[in-house]
């Protein structure tokens, strides 16, 4: 992206949302009437939706309500950065950009947590099939002329971009009622929930320690996959990936993955065993108190061992 000394580009818009912003120059002035930045203190709106701005960084960025993709809200990024990479020759490459956040239907986050959502957080919902993103730059977007400036003002793209990181989130969700909080694993461990929960005919099995697998045929996957998704965060951490004691274990053939939940010290962690691949252990944090994660696989184990036995008494 690459936004240019004027507040105002239609074409900054598309370099937004697609990441290229070379030859840009001519394309900011011919369309400067469409999309507006503002650089002056304010609280911003799009459709019912607001965003505060601290006053002492609202004139330090750029905000734009106006895209051509229609899921984003806002966008915010450094003023400084941006006229420097006006002012730099080449390719732009994004410089600036702090966060933006978009809002998505329930069928687009599916989509969403069944892949890697590197540079994008679920952070909230509303009660009318809303979901909010935060997307946030991968790499550093910081840009000044020369390496002098890029020292002079390394506390201020500092400070900025701990207030994205830590603030905007917290403060839209004040801001805007009727949103609440909701978060959602994407390591691992939570792509695999999610596609298991959202892939209709994934196949799997659960299976014990002292007992033998069964099928997870004829139970929905679902209820289970999205307390084990929304409600826990599974962090990579090292340790003895050695299996000791009981565990539950959530198998998907089709993936060739196993998934083994247990406790060490009172404390649930997840094994991931993926066929040709190296183990990965993972330390599972729960957010939401009935959603700890051994108690659901559990409880998910026991559901498919009952359906089970009475399909084998039925026969």
């Amino acid at each position: 992206m690459k936004y240019g000394k004027m507040a105002t580009a239609a074409s900054l818009a598309a370099c937004v949302l697609m990441g290229s912003w070379g030859g840009c120059e001519a394309a900011v002035k011919a369309a400067a009437e469409t999309v507006q930045f503002y650089p002056v203190p304010r609280v911003f709106e799009h459709a019912e939706y607001r965003l505060r701005l601290p006053q002492k960084y609202a004139r330090l960025v750029l905000t734009q309500t106006k895209f051509q993709d229609g899921k984003r809200l806002f966008s915010v990024a450094e003023k400084a950065s941006i006229e420097a990479s006006h002012k730099a020759a080449g390719e732009c490459s994004g410089a600036g950009w702090l966060f933006a956040i978009s809002k998505v239907n329930k069928a687009e986050l599916k989509q969403m947590l069944c892949g890697d959502m590197s540079g994008r957080t679920l952070f909230a919902r509303d009660d009318k099939g809303g979901y909010f993103i935060f997307e946030h730059p991968t790499d550093v977007r910081y840009m000044r002329e020369t390496p002098e400036a890029m020292k002079r003002d390394q506390e201020q793209w500092s400070k900025l971009s701990a207030w994205a990181w830590s603030d905007v989130r917290k403060n839209f969700l004040k801001d805007n009622p009727g949103l609440s909080p909701l978060t959602a694993d994407n390591s691992n461990i939570g792509i695999c929930l999610a596609n298991l929960s959202y892939r209709s005919g994934t196949k799997y099995s659960l299976g014990k320690k002292s007992a033998a697998d069964c099928s997870g045929e004829g139970v929905w996957s679902l209820p289970f996959g999205e307390k084990l998704l929304y409600g826990n965060t599974y962090e990579m951490v090292k340790g003895d990936t050695t299996l000791k004691g009981d565990y539950v274990k959530l198998t998907i053939p089709k993936d060739k993955t196993e998934l083994y939940f247990f406790q060490r010290k009172g404390t649930t962690y997840v094994l991931e065993k993926r066929e040709g691949q190296q183990s990965n252990l993972y330390k599972a944090t729960p957010v939401e108190e009935h959603a700890e994660a051994l108690s659901v696989v559990q409880e998910w184990y026991d559901t498919a061992a009952a359906k089970a036995e009475k399909n084998k008494k039925a026969k």
